[in-house]
């Protein structure tokens, strides 16, 4: 479960990346209208543009708090493009990258050997022997 200190967090976040609440007057449904690329699944329509404005980040507000709780349909989530509260600077640093790797499949008392930190240099060594 969310705490509200964590969903207040991460509606900071979201509205950071929505910027101003612009309202716009929608024909169709003769109301004040208000959604972002980012959150598409969140839209609030009002009698005015205050109402939108005012209105928009309770929505936003309700949409993050299931969001964090996992109360989502994949759909929904799929649609979202907005990180919702990523921290800046988490996951691998840009331009490093990772060794190539490759699941396999091994009796247990040689994946066991393989396992030994100390045995990947010795592997590696028996392979360059092998090559010449």
């Amino acid at each position: 479960m969310a705490t509200k200190k964590e969903i207040e967090e991460h509606l900071k976040v979201a509205l950071e990346e929505v910027g101003e609440i612009q309202p716009w007057f929608e024909k169709d449904v003769n109301a004040w209208v208000f959604s972002h690329k980012k959150y598409p699944d969140v839209e609030y329509g009002g009698e005015s543009a205050k109402e939108v404005v005012e209105n928009y980040p309770k929505y936003l507000r309700e949409f993050i708090k299931h969001r964090l709780n996992n109360n989502l349909s994949p759909r929904i989530e799929k649609n979202v493009k907005g990180r919702g509260g990523k921290r800046d600077g988490s996951g691998r640093p840009k331009g490093t990258t990772k060794e190539l790797k490759v699941r396999i499949y091994l009796p247990k008392d040689v994946a066991e050997w393989f396992l030994r930190k100390s045995a990947i240099p010795q592997i590696r060594q028996l392979m360059a022997k092998g090559r010449h």
